[in-house]
């Protein structure tokens, strides 16, 4: 999990708490009915509009996103410059010793070292790129859409919760019951949109945007190698792809 979730996390939860304790206790916001027509609610809803496959992989992946890593664009380049240096010295072919964990790089270098052209290596990795994009997009909607239904299955608890209490106003000992459930499945709801849902489809957009810079990076590096370029002329190409900041610690004789 990176800092900035670990913060996010801690403090959000943290604030709910706190403020929970100053009035009352979290028992008073502990209930199961709830809890079940919330979150039950929103995973029927979601099986309703997508299937069980895509659905489940979306969850996946929105754990996955939140505690994933962070990508390092400057060791990208440094390894790519590296297995450039390598193949300029020792042929494209001693490229298939190179190993790596990355299965989108080692499938890059084995189709230079199996002796691919530039522009049809380019045009593999491209599409192979652009599918896990759409893969992200998928799951980032699922997760989305998930934000919406929610607050709307907390609405409905609520709708619920009021229903009962209007029919059972004679029984004063039914009316906190029936409000609690009115009260905290919106809470629920709202919690579950806003804490979760929402920050995850965000993480998972600004990680499929930093995954596409660092693929690119890999296939510029792998297309050069193709093509026979210079490595000085691919670090050059290389260094646009970078945060104006990073370029200057990446730039020769900076770091």
């Amino acid at each position: 999990m990176d800092l900035g979730t670990i913060i996010g996390v801690v403090t959000g939860t943290g604030l709910i708490i706190a403020s929970i304790l100053m009035s009352a206790s979290l028992s008073n916001f502990a209930d199961i009915p709830s809890v079940l027509i919330v979150v039950g609610g929103t995973m029927a809803s979601a099986l309703n509009s997508y299937n069980m496959k895509s659905l489940f992989a979306a969850l996946k992946v929105m754990i996955r996103v939140l505690f994933g890593h962070k990508i390092n664009y400057l060791e990208t380049m440094q390894e790519m410059l590296k297995i450039a240096t390598v193949a300029r010295k020792e042929g494209p072919l001693a490229l298939e010793k190179y190993t790596t964990e990355d299965p989108f790089l080692r499938k890059g270098l084995m189709l230079v070292a199996d002796g691919t052209k530039g522009e049809s290596l380019r045009s593999i990795l491209e599409l192979e790129r652009d599918a896990k994009i759409e893969r992200h997009e998928e799951g980032q909607s699922i997760i989305q859409k998930l934000s919406e239904l929610a607050p709307a299955w907390g609405m409905i608890g609520t709708l619920i919760g009021l229903v009962i209490m209007l029919l059972n106003l004679k029984d004063p000992d039914s009316i906190g019951p029936s409000m609690a459930i009115a009260l905290l499945t919106t809470f629920y709801g709202a919690i579950l949109a806003n804490f979760i849902f929402i920050p995850a489809a965000t993480k998972l957009d600004q990680r499929t945007k930093s995954e596409v810079l660092n693929t690119n990076l890999m296939i510029e590096t792998l297309a050069s190698i193709a093509e026979s370029e210079n490595p000085r002329l691919l670090q050059e190409k290389l260094l646009g792809y970078l945060p104006p900041k990073e370029r200057i610690t990446a730039a020769p004789g900076k770091g």
